[in-house]
């Protein structure tokens, strides 16, 4: 092959394919039908205002799949339309190889599709007009969806050589492009390892990291290797008219055939050597694929002569969702390995279940694989894997079981350092309250409950100890963590606040209503949780201490029998769930909904409360009180008794069509108090002398909310469910170390995807949930009325019965008992009636606010769907009606001169 190239060759067949292309009004509508459908994979689905969020995951999915039809709908004529009309042959004819006939129609080709996409970017003009769309990500997109498509351009180019026929181009080029989109999904029905090395020849899994606003290096070889590749196919067959019978006794095709399955060996040893080259570059706004300020400054400041040490067990195939997982494992090891150089050396260990190398896991560090399910697979099965690190630096070890999907990479494994590289850690109490942190016997349940998971998480970073408040406290803390202070006996509160009142960093978990276990709402008394079948068997409990006066002492306002609720939910696919589960974001319209001052809550994206408190300062409060959560100004508050019920097996949750009005104001629901005041309690013992002991000091974080930390937020966190990237366990443990003062993972904790809203739907939404509220309350005010004006009317038909002087008094008591029964029952029907009316309002008043919603995500499908094809559309027409015109004008000038 010659490689001595002439550009000029190639750029005269660019040029002469374009114009035919951008003449010919045909080619502006398969541009429109590609933004059209492209536009409607993005924009049409449900489950984009489902996932209310702005970016173009919809069309991510679906893009390979459209360019199956797209690509070969442009590339069917690049051959055939030259052989069918006998082109082709003036085309051999230039001075030109075969090579730069291929490289011309092919730059012709990607140009075209280039155009096309530049088009496309319209959608990132809708995204920009429902939200802020991340830029980078969208770039990073884009260069995906042009990798992709300069690859298939190829491929669809292939099968236009392979015909003359374009309609058995189009078919043929769908069905080799289809090739590399869908054989991924034949490793299900294969073995694990050739299923995997079939999905690396997919375009599926390579576009994936681009759909991340991650560029990396070993996707754009691969895409790069396609493209080379199925162009040497190109040029060789475009060649076939120069070759001989016979070469060195073989048929040409022969040679050919070894010469292109040695390309391939080539191409597929290239790409598995660069492949371990973690060479990327990170796009996003975020920047969450790359190592943070924070990573680097901690390994700078290891010391050399104490190396830490990972040893990363991982299964070398994993299922397919956890694919990404293992990648930006071994990403961020990697980075950490460069960044830090001989103080953190890492061992990435490829381990498979029964080898040397999974009994060396279990046996040192009791990492075991886990048994997680193939949902790509066609048999439905189950994979043994291994995704365990051991941290080691001296006689210090730290070990990661298994990272799951949903753990946040880079912060799992920059504690896990700081942790081993520094033997001393704080120490934190965590209070033996009946909250039982620490796990112990469920008499209710009858069963012997673990510990909670966010002792397992404090554990990671701290030394955590039981404290027993019974006893005066006299270890030495760091912090203290107490849930649900409420349900102590006095004494034992009494013992807690002494403590408290030292200055011990404290953080304090109150909650009206949890849901954990409801027995122990500070509204229950004593004992409320336990099986009443055993309590005949015990001593009576004793009863619970003043919470109002502890909470007023630390400078904190609760009304325990109030349960907090709020309108605001971001989540359409949880619509149903009830008011009293509030979500806290920015979104809510209160602008410190994360208060933006504090390290503790400032940056957080959304938390989730379950039936939570509202505290407010204490009135001549002596301490600071920094609001830390807020609701919307759409919230309000039950009665603790409205929603549940007592019963001889204990109290439940009810579930009841409850009115609910909003108060028009936020509700905190926690806050940091900090400070020193003179403590009245001392100062009244005439037996205390020492002046330091009648300042109390405080520094408390109060959280009116339980359940926020309970296993399932964990658990959430842990697995990665899409769109519940709660804060809770972020937030929580935020407020942990700035109250004990470690404050180096506080920002790196923060560190995640931001949750990036069609804000102009949640505004437009919120504008018909404030109609229909106020369309409530006026349907409640007016049912008011109507009854109030129908008691009136009875009480003044009563009245004028008694005021009677024509009739005795028994004449009149037997009359008004007559006309009171009568007039009750027609104003219990009259009641009914106004009732029902009432609802009828109501349902209706959902029913518009819910029409008016669809009515909004109808207008912007429309919109977006309908908006971006009409330019291209409209210059298609000019190019028609102007190409129309000129043959006109041709065919009267040769009428003319025929005359």
């Amino acid at each position: 092959m010659n490689l001595n190239i002439n550009w000029n060759i190639i750029r005269a067949i660019l040029k002469r394919d374009l114009r035919m292309y951008f003449t010919n009004p045909s080619g502006y509508v398969f541009i429109t039908i590609f933004i059209f459908l492209s536009a409607t994979a993005a924009f049409w689905q449900e489950r984009f205002f489902m996932n209310n969020l702005a970016n173009l995951n919809q069309l991510n999915m679906l893009f390979p799949y459209l360019l199956m039809f797209f690509i070969p709908a442009l590339t069917m004529g690049v051959w055939a339309n030259e052989n069918q009309h006998g082109t082709d042959e003036l085309l051999f004819t230039l001075p030109a190889t075969d090579l730069e006939i291929v490289l011309g129609k092919y730059f012709a080709a990607v140009g075209i599709y280039s155009a096309s996409l530049l088009l496309s970017i319209s959608h990132i003009f809708v995204l920009m007009a429902l939200g802020s769309p991340d830029l980078g990500l969208m770039f990073g997109n884009y260069i995906g969806y042009w990798l992709i498509g300069t690859s298939m351009i190829a491929v669809g180019m292939l099968a236009s050589l392979l015909t003359a026929n374009i309609t058995i181009a189009f078919i043929l080029g769908s069905l080799m492009c289809a090739f590399f989109v869908f054989i991924d999904s034949l490793g299900g029905i294969v073995t694990r390892d050739f299923g995997e090395m079939l999905i690396s020849f997919g375009v599926v899994d390579h576009f994936n990291d681009f759909a991340r606003g991650v560029l990396i290096f070993s996707g754009l070889v691969y895409f790069l290797s396609v493209a080379g590749f199925v162009l040497y196919l190109n040029i060789i067959l475009v060649g076939r008219r120069h070759w001989p019978a016979q070469a060195d006794g073989y048929k040409m095709w022969v040679h050919h055939l070894v010469r292109a399955v040695a390309l391939v060996v080539v191409l597929v040893s290239v790409n598995a050597i660069l492949g371990r080259f973690s060479m990327r570059l990170d796009v996003t706004g975020e920047q969450l694929h790359s190592l943070s300020d924070q990573t680097e400054t901690l390994l700078s400041e290891l010391d050399a002569d104490r190396p830490v040490f990972i040893q990363a067990y991982l299964s070398k195939n994993v299922p397919q969702h956890y694919v990404q997982t293992r990648e930006n494992l071994v990403s961020f090891l990697k980075g950490i390995d460069a960044e830090a150089g001989s103080k953190v050396q890492v061992s990435i260990v490829d381990t498979e279940p029964y080898t040397p190398e999974a009994k060396e896991a279990r046996e040192k560090f009791n990492i075991v694989p886990q048994e997680i399910q193939d949902p790509g697979s066609a048999r439905a099965s189950s994979s043994q894997v291994f995704l365990g690190l051991a941290i080691t630096c001296a006689a210090e070890e730290h070990v990661i079981p298994f990272f799951d999907r949903g753990l946040p990479t880079e912060y799992e494994l920059t504690r896990s350092i700081r942790v081993v590289a520094k033997t001393e850690r704080k120490k934190i109490g965590i209070v033996d309250t009946e909250a039982k942190l620490f796990g112990g016997f469920d008499f209710q349940a009858m069963r012997s409950n673990p510990a909670w998971l966010v002792v397992e998480e404090l554990k990671k970073q701290y030394e955590v100890v039981q404290i027993s408040p019974a006893s005066e406290i006299t270890e030495k803390l760091d912090g203290l963590l107490v849930a649900l202070p409420s349900a102590l006996p006095q004494e034992e509160m009494d013992n807690l606040k002494k403590y408290m009142f030292t200055g011990v960093p404290t953080l304090l978990l109150v909650d009206p209503l949890p849901m954990v276990n409801i027995g122990l709402s500070p509204s229950e008394k004593a004992g409320g949780n336990t099986n009443p079948f055993q309590q005949q068997n015990q001593p009576p409990p004793k009863p619970k201490g003043n919470i109002l006066n502890f909470l007023g002492e630390v400078g904190v306002s609760w009304n325990f029998r109030q349960v907090a609720w709020d309108t605001y939910n971001p989540h359409p696919d949880l619509a149903q769930v009830p008011p009293e589960i509030i979500f806290v974001g920015p979104g809510n319209e209160t602008p410190d909904a994360f208060n933006p001052d504090h390290r503790a809550s400032s940056g957080l994206q959304e938390l989730v409360l379950l039936y939570p408190g509202a505290i407010h300062q204490a009135p001549g409060g002596q301490f600071s009180f920094t609001p830390l959560l807020k609701s919307s100004r759409y919230a309000g508050a039950l009665q603790y008794n409205q929603l549940v019920q007592r019963s001889f097996f204990g109290t439940q949750l009810v579930s009841r069509g409850h009115r609910r009005i909003p108060s028009g104001h936020d509700y905190t629901f926690a806050a940091h108090i900090q400070g020193e005041a003179v403590n009245s309690s001392i100062v009244m013992d005439s037996t205390a002398t020492d002046p330091a002991d009648q300042i109390k000091s405080v520094n408390v974080v109060v959280i009116a909310d339980l359940d926020f930390i309970s296993q399932q937020f964990f658990e959430i966190r842990k697995r990665g469910f899409e769109n519940l990237n709660f804060d809770n366990v972020t937030f929580f443990l935020n407020c942990m170390d700035m109250l004990v003062g470690d404050e180096s993972f506080v920002d790196l904790r923060k560190r995640r995807i931001q949750h990036r809203t069609l804000e102009m739907v949640e505004s437009q939404s919120k504008r018909f949930i404030e109609q229909r509220r106020k369309e409530e309350e006026a349907a409640e005010a007016q049912a008011q009325v109507a009854l109030t004006e129908a008691q009136s009317r009875l009480d003044q038909k009563v009245a004028e019965v008694r005021n009677r002087v024509d009739i005795d008094a028994q004449q009149k008591q037997i009359m008004a008992r007559n006309l009171q029964e009568v007039e009750n029952r027609k104003f219990e029907a009259l009641k009914a009636n106004i009732e029902a009316k009432k609802q009828a309002q109501i349902q209706s008043s959902k029913e518009n606010m819910e029409a008016s919603i669809r009515a909004i995500q109808s207008s912007i499908k429309s919109f977006a769907v309908l908006f971006p094809p009409i330019p291209v559309l409209i210059i298609g027409i000019l190019i028609f009606m102007r190409r129309k015109r000129r043959e006109d004008e041709a065919a009267a000038s040769a009428r003319k001169l025929r005359s």
